[in-house]
């Protein structure tokens, strides 16, 4: 069975060292841009906000939409707060 052996030679030999150092380089700026580009983000919204508005929001009915139902009777936690506190006055 051959032996395989380890050492800084074989890396040389090979253009190792050159092509760790390459792609490191290109890591970093790859993580550089990334964090310009976050760090942005805010900027190039507000800039796409002035080229396209965002949608308006409707504060009035819509038409053909069903009017919301008003409720007048006391809510469930109304309710609920009254039966408590009977319970509490009338213990006994």
């Amino acid at each position: 069975m051959q032996q395989m052996l380890f050492s800084w030679d074989n890396v040389v030999a090979g253009n190792g060292l050159s092509l760790s150092i390459t792609g490191m380089s290109i890591v970093f700026v790859a993580l550089i841009l990334v964090s310009a580009y976050i760090s942005l983000l805010p900027k190039i919204a507000a800039f796409c906000n002035k080229i396209i508005p965002p949608a308006a929001h409707h504060s009035g009915p819509v038409a053909g939409a069903p009017a919301p139902q008003v409720k007048t009777g006391p809510s469930e936690a109304e309710v609920v707060a009254a039966a408590v506190a009977y319970l509490h006055k009338n213990k006994g």
